[in-house]
């Protein structure tokens, strides 16, 4: 199934790609229109997910608009132990954004590209971006058979085996000469708003 039919151009600069191995970061592209049905489809994932009945309770971002992100390239995530709620918080503070379902699968797909195996195989995940049902938040991982498992959660839920993933959008919409200096946020920096000039997350 061809759903890769043409690749958005990537906003992020040669010289912010360059500091993606430094960073122990990655690259991930995800293309528009595509649900998660047909990503775990395209990728050759098993999910215990009925799309059929709970496509309506998982809310995606950016689900139209073809988008580029960079995020950890760590097998596990951060901030383990926090809840999801405190995270959300932490990454707003960055100019961050979380990952939501379409988002995580894509970047499984680039991390087992890389590394031959999927992440979180051991821990869950929050996906911050997106939510479940009314005010819940989705939480996913694979299990020791390498499907991945998914759930509706509260936000305030915490535990030694649940931790989040964060998102860099580019500070620009495309690359050209007057936008190319603009600075992208970094994970850990306080304050710095560069992702926000890309805050196009919003629901479907």
């Amino acid at each position: 199934m061809d759903y890769l039919s043409e690749v958005a151009p990537c906003p992020f600069t040669d010289a912010e790609l360059m500091e993606l191995e430094d960073n122990d970061e990655l690259l991930v592209y995800v293309p528009d229109g595509i649900s998660a049905e047909q990503f775990c489809e395209l990728f050759g994932i098993t999910a215990n997910v009925n799309f059929a009945v709970e496509s309506n309770m998982i809310r995606t971002v950016m689900v139209n608009e073809a988008h580029w992100f960079v995020t950890s390239a760590s097998k596990a995530p951060e901030l383990i132990g926090r809840s999801g709620k405190a995270a959300k918080r932490i990454y707003e503070d960055e100019g961050l954004h979380g990952l939501d379902l379409r988002r995580y699968l894509c970047f499984c797909a680039a991390f087992k590209a890389r590394n031959g195996y999927f992440p979180d195989q051991t821990y869950w995940s929050f996906l911050l971006s997106g939510s479940y049902d009314r005010s819940g938040v989705s939480i996913i991982g694979f299990d020791a058979w390498g499907n991945l498992s998914h759930h509706g959660w509260m936000k305030n839920f915490e535990a030694k085996f649940c931790g989040s993933r964060y998102a860099v959008l580019a500070p620009r919409i495309e690359l050209l000469p007057q936008t190319e200096d603009l600075a992208r946020a970094r994970r850990g920096i306080s304050g710095n708003r560069g992702g926000h000039e890309a805050n196009l997350d919003r629901g479907r």
